[in-house]
C-alpha cells in the first residue's frame, strides 16, 4: 500500500496507483466516487493508458498523526473520535466493506478547526477483519497521547474504562459514549490542587478581640499577621482606648509613622521613637561589619610593583578563593587564571597593575586596554568596542538559533519547538498568521532534526515555495541559512544567524 502526493491547482490529492494484481471492490467504488459519505474522504477515480489511479482531496488537512503530536485537549480528542466514528458507521449504511477503510493516522486527516476527519477508502478486496481492529485503534490511540494537564481528564478514564472493558467493540455504543461526553462540559477545566481559602479563614479565629483593632492594624503594611495574632490574643478591648495601650504595643511590636497617626498616644509615641533608634543603631553596625569586609578584601588583594610580582585579582562576582596565581614558566610572571575549565591561560600586561575600585575589579586586554563587562566580548583579541568578525571555528561553537524574518513587518520568528507549526488557526500553530487570508489554518512546518531544519507543506491552499519553486505537499525539503521561504503570498527569510 503505496500513496503519493499531488497538486493541482489549489487542491491537493492523496493518490493510490492500482496495481495490476490489485481486486477492485466495485461496489465500494462506485459509492466512494459518486457519492460524499460524511466522514470519507472525496475521491476520484482516473485512468492515463494502462495505468489506474484513485485520488482523494485533502486539501487544507492535515494527517491526524501530525495533529495529535502535541498536547491534545477534550475538544480534539472527543471531536475526532466522534468523526472517525461517523465516518465509519455512514461506510456500513451506503455498503462499503469497512475493511477497505484504512486505520493508518498517516492517512487520515483532519481539519484543525472544527476536528472534522476524513476517511481513507481504499477498495481493494482484502482478507483482513476491519471491525475486530477497531477497538484496538482507538485504544493505541488513547495510551500514545499527551493529553492537556490543565484540563479535567474524567474524559479520559471514562473512554478507557470503556475500551478496556468491552470484549466485542460496539460502534454505536462508543457513540453513544462520545456523545454524552461531548455534551457533558460541566467541568472543563482540572480543578485547582490549591483548597479556596475565605478572607474569614486567612486571619485568626479570636472570638474576644473586637473586629476594628484588626481592621485598623491590618491597614499597616508592617504588621504581619502573627502579629496580630499575638496582639488579639492579650487584648480585648481596642487600641484605640489609651488606658491599655502601654499593656497593648510592646516592644516587640513594630509600628509605623502610619500606625502612630492612627493610634496616636504617648505610650505609642515613646515606642515609635524607640524602635526608630535602634533601627538606626542596627544600620551603624551593619555599616561597622561592612567596612571591616571591604578592609579585608582589600588586603586579599596584592597591587603589583614596577616588576609586575605578585600581580592577583578577580573577576566581579568570583570568590576570592578562587583566584589563584598561576606561574609562568617562560617569565616567572604570576598569571591570572579565572577558571579551571578553560583550557588557555589568561596573561596581562605586567606594565600596567590592574586597579582596584571599591569592590570591583578591572582586567586588561592582550593591548593593555582596561575591558568593561558591559561591552561586548572580543574573541581573538582586537580592539574593545568594535565587532569580531567569527572565523568558520568560532562559528560551530556558538549555538544556533534557527528563525525567520517576515517581509512585512521584519518580525522575527524564533523556531524553539522541533515541530513548529505556522498558519491562522490560532488554536493549533504555534506562530498565528492573523492577517492574511491566503494562509491556510495550518500551512506548513519547519522541521528540526539532527542539526538540519525541514520546512514540509501540510497540504496547503495556496502552497508553499523555497527560493521560488513550489514544494511538494507533506514532503520535508531541507532548507539553509538565506532561503527564500513564501507561505502563499507571504514572504519569509530562514536565518540561524
Amino acid at each position: 500500500m503505496e500513496f503519493s502526493y499531488e497538486n493541482q491547482g489549489a487542491n491537493t490529492y492523496l493518490v493510490y496507483e492500482i496495481a495490476s494484481d490489485d481486486m477492485l471492490d466495485t461496489l465500494s467504488l462506485g459509492m466512494i466516487t459518486n457519492n460524499n459519505v460524511p466522514g470519507l474522504a472525496q475521491s476520484l477515480f482516473t485512468q492515463m493508458d494502462n495505468q489506474k489511479y484513485i485520488k482523494y482531496n485533502i486539501t487544507s488537512k492535515i494527517s491526524m498523526k501530525q495533529f495529535f503530536s502535541g498536547v491534545i485537549n477534550r475538544k480534539r480528542l472527543i471531536g475526532t473520535f466522534s468523526s472517525i466514528v461517523e465516518g465509519l458507521i455512514s461506510s456500513e449504511d451506503y455498503m462499503i466493506d469497512l475493511n477497505s477503510i484504512i486505520l493508518n493516522l498517516d492517512y487520515i486527516f483532519v481539519d484543525v478547526s472544527t476536528c472534522d476527519v476524513k476517511l481513507i477508502c481504499l477498495p481493494i478486496t482484502s482478507c483482513k477483519d476491519l471491525k475486530s481492529e477497531v477497538g484496538k485503534f482507538f485504544k493505541d490511540i488513547m495510551v500514545n497521547t499527551q493529553f492537556d494537564n490543565n484540563e479535567n481528564t474524567d474524559h479520559v478514564a471514562k473512554l478507557f474504562n470503556f475500551l478496556n472493558s468491552s470484549h466485542v467493540f460496539s460502534l454505536l455504543d462508543f457513540k453513544k459514549l462520545l456523545e454524552e461526553l461531548d455534551n457533558d462540559k460541566s467541568v472543563i477545566h482540572k480543578p485547582s490542587d490549591k483548597p479556596t481559602i475565605s478572607k474569614a479563614q486567612h486571619s485568626p479565629q479570636v472570638s474576644t478581640a473586637p473586629s476594628r483593632p484588626i481592621t485598623n492594624i491590618t491597614s499597616s503594611p508592617s504588621v504581619t499577621v502573627t502579629n496580630i495574632s499575638k496582639q488579639n490574643s492579650k487584648v480585648n478591648t481596642p487600641i484605640k482606648d489609651n488606658s491599655n495601650s502601654s499593656n497593648n504595643l510592646k516592644s516587640d511590636k513594630k509600628i509605623t509613622m502610619l500606625g502612630l497617626l492612627m493610634h496616636y498616644s504617648k505610650e505609642n509615641k515613646e515606642l515609635y521613637k524607640k524602635q526608630k533608634e535602634e533601627k538606626k543603631a542596627q544600620l551603624s553596625k551593619q555599616k561597622k561589619i561592612n567596612n571591616s569586609d571591604s578592609k579585608s578584601l582589600n588586603k586579599s588583594f596584592k597591587q603589583s610593583d614596577n616588576k609586575g610580582n605578585n600581580a592577583i585579582f578577580a573577576i566581579p562576582g568570583q570568590s576570592i578563593d578562587s583566584v589563584q596565581p598561576i606561574v609562568n614558566e617562560s617569565s616567572n610572571e604570576q598569571v591570572h587564571s579565572t577558571t579551571k575549565k578553560s583550557k588557555d591561560k589568561i596573561q596581562y600586561n605586567s606594565q600596567q597593575p590592574p586597579q582596584l575600585v571599591g569592590s570591583v575589579s578591572y582586567t586588561t586586554n592582550s593591548v593593555g586596554e582596561r575591558a568593561s563587562f558591559g561591552e561586548t566580548t572580543v574573541l581573538g583579541g582586537g580592539v574593545i568596542g568594535e565587532t569580531t568578525v567569527l572565523n568558520g571555528e568560532m562559528s560551530q561553537e556558538q549555538n544556533i538559533t534557527p528563525y525567520l524574518v517576515r517581509s512585512k513587518n521584519n518580525e522575527q520568528i524564533i523556531l524553539d519547538k522541533p515541530i513548529f507549526r505556522i498558519g491562522k488557526e490560532k488554536s493549533f500553530v504555534d506562530y498565528f498568521i492573523g492577517d492574511n487570508t491566503a494562509i491556510s489554518r495550518s500551512h506548513a512546518n519547519v522541521i528540526t532534526r539532527e542539526e538540519k531544519f525541514f520546512i514540509l507543506d501540510t497540504n496547503s491552499t495556496n502552497h508553499t515555495f523555497v527560493n521560488g519553486v513550489m514544494i511538494q505537499s507533506n514532503t520535508e525539503i531541507e532548507i539553509n541559512h538565506g532561503d527564500r521561504i513564501r507561505l502563499g503570498n507571504e514572504e519569509f527569510e530562514f536565518k540561524l544567524y
